[in-house]
């Protein structure tokens, strides 16, 4: 019975856009909020065949960062490679958060830091 409930504490967010810099592109799917913690759901975009590394990552939203507890797809402070269709689904793991529709997302790379802004798209645009 308590993971029932548990289950739905949790809040999926999807329709978000994201704008990365020029270091290292990142599109978000999916924002679970729960109550243990909230996980970003996407894929880091790259050029086919090359490194990269990504060191840690934060996420500030309404003047507040925290820091990644965990991550999925690629490992922290460890060399990955672009596949041939240079995508890699990942799941970031930050401490628990509040519903917001705008959120920075901040990685720390072997080529300097990087900033993804990702917004709710909005519900009447035309």
């Amino acid at each position: 019975m308590a993971a029932i409930s548990f289950c739905s504490e949790a809040k999926i967010v999807k329709d978000y856009e994201s704008a990365s810099d020029s270091t290292l592109s990142f599109q978000a799917d999916s924002i679970d909020y729960r109550s243990d913690l909230t996980r970003v759901y996407g894929k880091l975009i790259g050029r086919p065949h090359t490194s990269n590394r990504i060191d840690g990552v934060s996420l500030t939203c309404l003047g507040s960062a925290v820091t990644s507890t965990d991550i999925d797809g690629v490992d922290f402070q460890r060399y990955f490679q672009w596949e041939d269709n240079g995508q890699i689904p990942v799941e970031i793991d930050f401490p628990a958060l509040k519903n917001t529709s705008e959120i920075q997302i901040l990685f720390m790379t072997v080529h300097g830091p990087s900033t993804t802004t990702v917004k709710k798209k909005s519900l009447h645009r035309k």
